[in-house]
């Protein structure tokens, strides 16, 4: 599980290099699906170091430029990684899309609390009806 930190720009390591084509030339497109929700965003993340054993990819998490997604604080969700050859795809079923990467979980940490409603009160009169 990766966790990523709300309202900054993030950086994750995950193990892409071993299954790529060619991890140097080519595209990742990462898809983030709300597992609450099951609202999906799909972004082309800027790639960073790669070496035998990982590929850094850097995001922005609900501030900054693109590529920013945004994700509710304080929540899980899953991950996708795909591997392409087109720097602005966003879709996974495109024919630039070389493969399936990586399937993963995230977590997005944050400062809110859990808040609390209070209901309407109820009724004092706990009527009861009878279907004949």
């Amino acid at each position: 599980m990766i966790k990523l930190k709300h309202e900054q720009s993030n950086t994750v390591y995950l193990s892409l290099e071993e299954n790529s084509t060619n991890a140097y030339d080519n595209y990742y497109l990462l898809i983030f699906t709300n597992l609450q929700t099951r609202i999906s965003e799909a972004k082309v993340v800027t790639k960073g170091d790669v070496n035998v054993r990982s590929v850094a990819l850097t995001f922005n998490v609900n501030t900054g430029a693109e590529p920013k997604y945004t994700m509710q604080e304080m929540s899980f969700f899953s991950y996708d990684v795909y591997e392409q050859t087109n720097a602005t795809n966003e879709d996974p079923l495109d024919a630039s899309v070389l493969g399936l990467r990586e399937v993963g979980k995230a977590w997005v940490g944050g400062t809110s609390e859990v808040v609390y409603v209070k209901q309407a009160e109820a009724n004092n009169t706990n009527s009861i009806y009878l279907k004949v």
